[in-house]
């Protein structure tokens, strides 16, 4: 049986791990890069790829939908833009495995599930955006800026805490 100091402690270090590396990865996420360079070309390609499986399922619904860049274009025009691709919940997630006390193994595999996961209801939101500024403009900003990031944390925190429990009982089963 672990102490209250003990679980302190615990505690503490899950804190401090997920400050510094989440800090880490925001700030070489959200660094400025040079207009033209590489890293600009990269995320480029990037943010397009996120329109492309916007675009596919968009397609599913509305035929003509077209992407040509990271632009989405029919009926109604949108940009993927910087921030939309939900890296930053991405990349806490991540830091809020890379600091819970589990083998490497269930932390890697925990990350590429909840990535893939994040990044798939990341897709639906942009498909679900360009419905909403098609039928409800006046509620896209609401919906874009409030209440599909609050939905994004909060299934990234549910997430997390499912790993969390399956890391544990397998640990558990294993010792």
């Amino acid at each position: 049986m672990e102490s209250k100091s003990d679980v302190r402690r615990a505690r503490l270090r899950f804190a401090a791990i997920f400050a510094v590396v989440g800090g880490a990865l925001l700030t070489i996420y959200s660094f400025p890069y040079a207009e033209h360079g590489v890293r600009e070309d990269w995320f480029s390609r990037y943010l397009a790829i996120y329109a492309q499986l916007a675009g596919l399922v968009l397609r599913i619904f509305d035929p003509a939908v077209r992407v040509v860049g990271n632009d989405i274009v029919g009926r109604t025009s949108m940009t993927v833009a910087k921030n939309c691709d939900a890296m930053d919940v991405s990349l806490l997630f991540a830091s809020a495995i890379v600091a819970f006390p589990a083998r490497w193994s269930r932390r890697l595999a925990g990350i590429g599930v909840g990535v893939l996961v994040l990044t798939m209801i990341n897709v639906l939101r942009i498909a679900s955006l360009y419905y909403v500024d098609l039928h409800w403009p006046s509620a896209f900003d609401v919906i874009h800026a409030e209440v599909w990031p609050l939905a994004l944390v909060a299934l990234a925190v549910a997430t997390f805490l499912w790993w969390s429990r399956w890391a544990q009982a397998t640990s558990n089963a294993s010792a």
